[in-house]
């Protein structure tokens, strides 16, 4: 299963300085220098070979979309993700990335034309994820359950998918349907606070407030800080003593 982070292996030959250049720069992104990342990055970028087989472009305008992302440039990482798009052709990691920022930016409707474009290039369960996402996001439960459960049947190890498809049937007030996708999620993610704090909530909704007690709890020792989990575990012991 894809992580949702930047991949570095990228199968693209560069020279050994240009590596080691690369190198630096990746090492500075994930310093969170962004800034200091893209400098390098920006001396190394010889736009004329874009397409030149060979050429490092693809991984160096890659690693710089990640740059202008974290540093909230996104009309910039979107010329970079999409100069990806063109260099190659069949890999969707471009399409998945950029349909992320533009969700995280509230930017919908951009994401589904992105995701719609990968999914041209390849089925694949992120960007099915995606567009689930984002159709909960518009407020389309059932469009967003059908594409959930679809990522969810191509990738079983999918957990954000299956936590995604549990708060959409939440929406949709299937509550014992939404607890056994938490559930899943949470097998294969027991150290998540949100997916006990949701299999909590979840329980809680049908009735069963010991068992949602017992994830509340759990979930407010992985994150003790969390006003939400704080106030569903103070919700449950009230419950359970009137």
């Amino acid at each position: 299963m894809k992580k949702i982070f930047l991949s570095i292996f990228l199968l693209i030959y560069i020279s050994p300085y240009a590596f080691a250049e690369y190198s630096k720069a990746l090492e500075l992104f994930n310093e969170k220098k962004y800034k200091e990342s893209l400098a390098i990055l920006g001396q190394d970028l010889i736009v004329a070979d874009d397409y030149k087989s060979g050429s490092p472009n693809y991984k160096i305008r890659f690693l710089a979309a990640h740059n202008h992302w974290k540093l909230g440039n996104i009309e910039s990482a979107s010329a970079h993700f999409r100069r990806c798009m063109a260099i190659d052709k069949n890999i969707v990691d471009p399409y998945i990335d950029i349909a992320i920022m533009f969700v995280e930016r509230g930017r919908f409707n951009d994401a589904v034309s992105v995701v719609e474009d990968g999914l041209k290039i390849k089925e694949d369960p992120m960007l099915l994820w995606i567009l689930g996402r984002t159709y909960y996001k518009k407020g389309n439960y059932m469009r967003a359950k059908e594409l959930l459960e679809k990522a969810n049947s191509m990738d079983p190890e999918f957990y954000f998918s299956y936590n995604d498809l549990g708060i959409v049937l939440m929406k949709l007030n299937k509550f014992g349907d939404a607890n056994a996708a938490f559930t899943v999620a949470l097998a294969i993610q027991p150290d998540s606070p949100e997916i006990n704090y949701n299999v909590a909530q979840s329980l809680l909704m049908i009735g069963k407030n010991k068992e949602a007690l017992d994830y509340a709890k759990r979930a407010l020792e992985l994150n003790p800080d969390n006003e939400s989990i704080k106030n569903l575990n103070k919700r449950i012991e009230d419950i359970k003593n009137n």
